[in-house]
């Protein structure tokens, strides 16, 4: 996936954990679109078009964020939403 660019998206949002190697130690409650509509290149020159929804959708906002210069933080909406690493496995541990 070469140059995406969001070029639509539905407005629904939704927050989900991330973390990132950019940013060590640290996860975070980021909202993001739901479902988006993507327009890359491939290896190859050929330009394609993809919806993408959920977790992959999630993904893809927060690697072509970093194309922009942005990281997860920057999206966090309150720093209440940011916890250490310890405190999310916390979180997230089944007894």
């Amino acid at each position: 996936m070469i140059n995406p660019t969001i070029i639509s998206h539905l407005d629904e949002t939704e927050k989900g954990w991330e973390g990132c190697l950019s940013v060590p130690g640290i996860r975070g409650q980021v909202p993001r679109y739901r479902e988006i509509e993507v327009e890359y290149g491939d290896r190859h020159g050929n330009i394609h078009r993809q919806v993408f929804t959920d977790f992959v959708a999630r993904i893809v906002q927060h690697e072509a964020d970093h194309l922009n210069g942005i990281v997860f933080v920057d999206r966090v909406e309150t720093t209440r939403d940011l916890v250490t690493e310890q405190e999310y496995q916390k979180l997230i541990s089944v007894d």
